[in-house]
């Protein structure tokens, strides 16, 4: 008897069929995106603009047109300049033999510290200025101006540079408006410019400071140019116990003393010297017994002198010595028998017509 066999085709069950077609789809799909994101490049990478300008970027000598960067990061300028420099900010150390800027020191920056009037352009000329530098016994600096910033970090007005070019955390002084002269005498530093605020106390225009912490001492000899608020002080000499202060005041150490005085660094008080000149004195520089003066003056130590002055530290009336400035005189240096100026004059050191 011939046996039989039968193969029965079973009907697929349907959830296998969604599995099977649901493998598919996601092949297509896969597939799919893959070739749209061939053909549609992602946008480049945008650096976050911080509005805060870079201080490691070089700088030209005339403007620049045009600025393109390549995908290697290089970046192209275009102008009407025939040299870039290294970016130094706003002042720097610079080797005595070979000019160059020491690289160790933060870039300052930012400024001016007061704001111009609505609609007023007075500050349009410049974003601040180092007017002041003196160096702390130890290979740093203080530096004094109309800054915001030094090395990326908030200083306004003034600020201590370690010698390795680190910026000292611990002196702060945040004056409100600029500094123009600094002193330094062991711990104390004395501070003279256009502040009403300085090392956390009101201080106008003159000021001593602890250099450990940046705080104002109790010494405070307040110069003040009557109701006027654009009184100020734009150099000091220390000889001793005694600091000269020079500027645009009426009155300072509880007397009036017009444009230059002579005051105690034990109580901030003026002595009896007063050389009364009629108009600002800019610079000061001692040699011996006699200090030299220079300013917008034609008056000063009771006699006639244009712009320029020598006065006896003795009693504060003027030498015999008379170059006669036909104009301003911003700056002196003694080295020997030689006194250098600097200033606006075109005319100094010849014989006055009698």
């Amino acid at each position: 008897m011939r046996r039989m066999y039968f193969s029965v085709l079973r009907k697929p069950k349907p959830w296998k069929k969604i599995i099977v077609w649901t493998a598919i789809l996601a092949l297509i799909s896969v597939a799919f995106n893959s070739f749209i994101a061939s053909l549609i490049k992602p946008p480049p990478a945008v650096a976050e603009v911080t509005g805060t300008p870079s201080s490691t970027m070089p700088v030209t000598n005339g403007r620049v047109l045009a600025i393109t960067t390549a995908p290697d990061g290089t970046i192209y300028l275009g102008g009407e300049f025939t040299r870039v420099y290294e970016h130094t900010g706003l002042g720097a150390p610079v080797n005595t033999t070979t000019g160059a800027a020491v690289s160790t020191f933060p870039a300052v920056a930012g400024g001016p510290l007061e704001p111009a009037a609505p609609g007023s352009t007075y500050f349009a000329p410049y974003t601040g200025m180092i007017l002041a530098a003196v160096p702390d016994g130890s290979g740093g600096w203080y530096i004094g101006g109309d800054f915001t910033q030094v090395g990326g970090v908030t200083r306004n007005g003034i600020a201590h540079i370690n010698s390795d070019g680190t910026l000292d955390s611990a002196f702060n002084p945040n004056a409100n408006y600029r500094v123009r002269a600094l002193v330094l005498s062991g711990s104390t530093l004395y501070v003279g410019g256009d502040f009403t605020a300085i090392g956390g106390q009101s201080r106008n225009r003159i000021a001593a400071l602890n250099t450990s912490d940046g705080l104002a001492t109790s010494w405070n000899p307040n110069a003040t140019f009557g109701v006027d608020v654009n009184a100020k002080v734009f150099t000091l000499l220390l000889d001793g116990t005694t600091l000269y202060a020079g500027g645009n005041f009426t009155a300072i150490g509880g007397q009036s003393r017009n444009n230059i005085a002579a005051l105690n660094t034990s109580d901030g008080l003026a002595t009896s010297w007063n050389p009364n000149a009629s108009s600002t004195v800019f610079a000061l520089t001692l040699s011996g017994t006699t200090l030299y003066a220079g300013g917008d003056f034609s008056a000063i130590g009771g006699q006639s002198r244009n712009r320029i002055a020598a006065l006896n530290t003795s009693d504060g009336l003027a030498t015999s010595w008379n170059p006669n400035a036909d104009s301003w005189v911003y700056s002196l240096a003694l080295s020997g028998t030689t006194l250098y100026t600097g200033g606006q004059f075109t005319t100094i050191g010849r014989p006055i017509p009698q």
